[in-house]
């Protein structure tokens, strides 16, 4: 899903006589719940979905079909991230919250073997996973096969939270204590915990793919604030100035890296500003400018997961209400189309992808 190149520090600069992108009208924050408008209908043929959280499901965007994760029992009030270890739609890893917390290997018709009792976990580019698990003050990371062999353990300062194991090596954000305030970008050896590139110092990671890093430096200045997107391999960059409130939420690069999805939340009003409501945008790298998803809006402090199909045809859209959840797919210049799927249950823990 979050694959592609892009040369960032060689794109051309965006034409400075285009008119500023604006966001939609502000009163759509105020809103207790989503706003969103399209025709009701099927999605593209062949985009199929994985939506986690309490009721975890696989979704058929054409088929509507809605069927369960082979494998995964939740017991009630239970809630699994899946992460995909390959290809295969069947194979995941789950993270259990509660008791019988863990990271298991889940296979349709097998029991779910544990893997590591806790820590947080990214597939690994072996096909294997790569835990952290954080402890006074320092962060142990350590590569495992799915039969659970150790392959290589090593200590991070601080507290490190394992953004993705890409062909350049793990990207980590390394915080001083707790996951919160700012965070050093660092581009590691994924066997020895070496750094290989310091990639930024910033607030937060927005999106990474195989190739790229979005993410927002530490301070917004007095004209707004501003996205900075770094080639993993050179470490070479490019600034974005891109919103006036600091309110993003998440990203997603398109397949090609030619493309950044942001996902903005909801934000009252207060001294910086009015009240702005959440809205989802694409952002072509290569001239700056931004497409907003028409008709979509989100409350304050909420937003709308993104993510792309395989193609980088379609963006989809995981719009999230107090009892529900609303999948959607939109391309630019065409109207959203809001699949007829309701997802039951509390979806605010609950996280969207793309498995084909």
């Amino acid at each position: 899903m979050l694959f592609g190149y892009v040369v960032t520090h060689r794109y051309p600069s965006p034409p400075t006589d285009a008119p500023a992108p604006q966001p939609p009208p502000a009163s759509r924050s105020l809103l207790a719940e989503p706003h969103l408008v399209g025709r009701t209908g099927p999605g593209p043929a062949g985009l199929r979905l994985l939506v986690d959280g309490t009721d975890p499901r696989i979704i058929d965007a054409h088929t509507l079909a809605v069927t369960p994760v082979p494998g995964l029992n939740l017991r009630p009030g239970s809630t699994a991230q899946l992460l995909m270890t390959g290809s295969s739609v069947i194979a995941a890893l789950t993270r259990l919250y509660g008791p019988d917390g863990g990271v298991y290997l889940i296979k349709p018709g097998a029991k779910p073997m544990l893997l590591a009792a806790e820590g947080l976990v990214v597939p690994s580019q072996d096909g294997g996973i790569i835990t952290a698990v954080y402890r006074s003050g320092q962060t142990s990371v350590t590569g495992l096969t799915l039969d659970r062999r150790v392959r290589w353990r090593w200590q991070l300062p601080g507290n490190g939270l394992l953004l993705r194991d890409t062909p350049a090596g793990l990207v980590v954000a390394q915080y001083a204590d707790a996951v919160s305030g700012d965070a050093e970008l660092l581009l590691v050896d994924r066997r020895t915990g070496e750094v290989v590139r310091r990639l930024g110092h910033g607030r937060q990671a927005v999106a990474v793919s195989d190739r790229l890093l979005a993410w927002e430096p530490v301070r917004c200045d007095g004209a707004g604030c501003s996205l900075v997107v770094t080639e993993l391999s050179t470490g070479g960059s490019r600034r974005y100035d891109i919103y006036r409130r600091p309110a993003l939420a998440s990203g997603a690069f398109s397949p090609d890296g030619g493309r950044l999805a942001l996902s903005f939340a909801g934000v009252p009003g207060d001294d910086a500003g009015p009240p702005e409501a959440g809205s989802v945008a694409i952002l072509d790298l290569r001239t700056g400018r931004k497409a907003y998803v028409p008709g979509l809006t989100t409350p304050t402090a909420e937003h709308a997961d993104v993510a792309w199909s395989a193609d980088g045809h379609w963006l989809v859209l995981g719009v999230k209400y107090p009892d529900r959840e609303r999948i959607a797919v939109w391309r630019p210049g065409q109207d959203v189309v809001i699949l007829p799927t309701v997802l039951p249950g509390q979806p605010t823990t609950a996280t969207l992808s793309v498995l084909s």
